[in-house]
Formats: structure tokens, C-alpha cells, sequence
């Protein structure tokens, strides 16, 4: 069920004096859209969706709680095969980053993976959020499945694309919660942050993820996926 809410757009004020006329008229704010069309909008932008196959991305991990770890990645895809480079460890940055090489492995944060889906959840408006010179619109989110162990709460849809500009979600286990943010990068729409806590022996663990330096080539060799060459083995150190 979708709350209504009437569009309106405010008129920019005429100026008293007959002459000169302004330079330039003010701007007409946007207008606000009907859940209903923004809905229909979302699915339509869902389903022309294009996702990179071939990127590389820069990410840093920050853990806090139980434990503290900070990592910094770098990760090269094409397909499902992954290179994953770790360049630094809590502020320590290896000679050599650490090198490891995934095949098939999905990729976790992509938007079609990560944008609630009208078919599986009701959306119920909570209102618009001005963002700059157009709106976005935010709703509440209640599955369809009773007591889901991975659920979405809500979803902020960007009043451009049409796009999920920020999910929120929680999980039954843990007492889990957390959001996962989106941009545009160049052409593509692909995450910015991911932040999450959850409830764990010792206290409460966060996690938080800021994306970075996207690039899309068209290729990537066929070296970057092949597995790091082994250190040569030295011969024992005579007495």
C-alpha cells in the first residue's frame, strides 16, 4: 500500500519594477513526484539497469568492538573472477601487497543485488528529502515473507536516476543493522559506503566501507587473474 502525497511547484516571484528585467529568472524547485510514478520509475531504471562486468576498485575497512582491524584493497574484476590486492593493514603498508585470486566468486555489493524489489516488499512512503536542486523519495519497507532473516527497512530512491541512492536493512541474528550507499561513477551507478553492527560475545561490532578511485577498462589481461608466482626456495645457509 503506497501513501499519496500532492505535487506541487512554487512559482519564482515577479519583480515589482517594469524595468530592466532580471538577468535571470529564479529556478523553479523540482516538483515532487507521486509515490505511485516513483515507484513505477524505480522499476523501469531497475530493469534498464547496466552493471560494470570489468572494474577495479579501491576500499577501506574500518572494524571497531571486540576488534580493531583497518584494511585498505584494491580488487580487479572481470566476470565472476576476482583479483584482490591488500595494500595496507592497520596503517602498515607491505613492500608487496598481498595478492589473492578468486574464481567465480560473486560480487556482493552490486545494485541489482543490493535494491529491494516491489515484488518481495511493501513500500511505504515517508516522505521527500530535498537533495540539492531535485528531491529524492524515502520509503519504509515491510517484506512479504514473515520473520525473513536478512530483511530491508527502507530505501531512499534518487529523484534522477530512479536509482537506490541508500538501502538500510537488519537481520534477525545479532540484532544485525546496517545501509549500503550509492553514486554515479562515470557512467555506472555503484556503491560509496557500506556501514553495518551487529551484537556480538564482548559487545558490539561495526563495520564501515568507503569505495573509492572506480575505473572501468574494457579489458583487464588475462595476467591479472593468474595466481602469484611462489618466492623461489633458498638453499639452507651453510655453517
Amino acid at each position: 500500500m503506497i501513501a499519496t502525497l500532492t505535487a506541487a511547484a512554487l512559482l519564482a516571484a515577479a519583480t515589482a519594477s517594469p524595468a530592466p528585467p532580471p538577468a535571470a529568472a529564479s529556478a523553479m524547485p523540482a516538483a515532487v513526484l507521486a509515490p505511485a510514478a516513483v515507484i513505477a520509475n524505480y522499476k523501469a531504471a531497475l530493469a534498464r539497469l547496466k552493471e560494470p562486468r570489468v572494474f577495479a576498485v579501491e576500499y577501506t575497512m574500518q572494524q571497531t568492538g571486540p576488534r580493531t582491524l583497518e584494511q585498505t584493497h584494491r580488487i580487479f574484476r572481470s566476470g565472476r573472477d576476482e583479483r584482490d590486492e591488500t595494500l595496507a593493514v592497520n596503517g602498515s603498508r607491505p613492500k608487496k601487497p598481498l595478492v589473492r585470486i578468486f574464481r567465480g566468486r560473486p560480487y556482493r555489493y552490486t545494485v541489482a543485488a543490493l535494491a529491494p524489489k516491489p515484488g518481495a516488499y511493501d513500500f511505504f512512503y515517508a516522505g521527500p528529502h530535498r537533495n540539492g536542486k531535485h528531491v529524492d523519495y524515502v520509503f519504509d519497507l515491510v517484506p512479504h515473507s514473515a520473520r525473513p532473516p536478512f530483511a530491508f527497512t527502507r530505501v531512499i530512491v534518487d529523484g534522477v536516476t530512479f536509482l537506490p541512492q541508500s538501502v538500510s536493512f537488519a537481520t534477525a541474528q545479532h540484532g544485525g543493522q546496517g545501509s549500503v550507499t550509492f553514486a554515479k561513477a562515470q557512467k555506472y551507478w555503484v556503491a560509496r559506503s557500506a556501514a553495518a553492527r551487529a551484537d556480538v560475545a564482548g559487545g558490539v561490532a561495526r563495520e564501515q566501507i568507503a569505495f573509492s578511485r572506480w575505473r572501468f577498462p574494457v579489458t583487464l589481461p588475462r595476467s591479472t587473474f593468474a595466481a602469484p608466482r611462489p618466492l623461489p626456495t633458498l638453499p639452507p645457509t651453510l655453517p
